[in-house]
């Protein structure tokens, strides 16, 4: 991977679009991991639930895609957004995983993007007597969180 080819790349399009920004590019286990910061201006570039920061790392992976010939696995963050997040979604599964069995019923999350659905699954797995699965379409797409019966026992 060319890690050069892919902090150039991130750095001119945040450049036309207005931003001056701080952008590293590191390997990460078959994926980059590419890390930016414009200071005050952080937000900005995360957006609402990170919608924008999601938007961003489509549009950098096509244009490496397009540079490259070939698909790079990214991960964009901005600010550390995606770190503080993936502890919240860690919080709101072990919350939900513990009201599942108190309350022996199904706990619905919020909606989710397919990538913090896919961390709840991976942090409800790690938790006894619990499960998880996916439900609702497109947008409305959330984790319910309920008792394992199997694990119970």
């Amino acid at each position: 991977m060319d890690l050069e080819l892919i902090k150039k790349t991130t750095e001119e399009l945040l450049t036309e679009v207005g931003f001056s920004a701080k952008v590293e590019a590191l390997d990460a286990e078959g994926s980059v991991s590419v890390s930016v910061d414009v200071g005050e201006e952080n937000a900005m570039l995360i957006g609402f639930h990170g919608e924008t920061l999601n938007s961003l790392q489509t549009v950098i992976s096509l244009l490496l895609y397009k540079k490259l010939g070939v698909y790079t696995p990214l991960v964009l963050d901005v600010g550390g957004y995606r770190q503080e997040r993936a502890e919240k979604i860690k919080q709101m599964a072990v919350n939900a995983a513990d009201r599942a069995r108190f309350l022996a019923k199904p706990i619905e999350l919020s909606p989710m993007s397919p990538m913090e659905r896919r961390l709840v699954h991976m942090f409800v797995a790690e938790l006894p007597g619990v499960k998880s699965e996916s439900l609702g379409e497109g947008r409305d797409r959330r984790v319910v969180v309920s008792p394992d019966d199997q694990k119970a026992s």
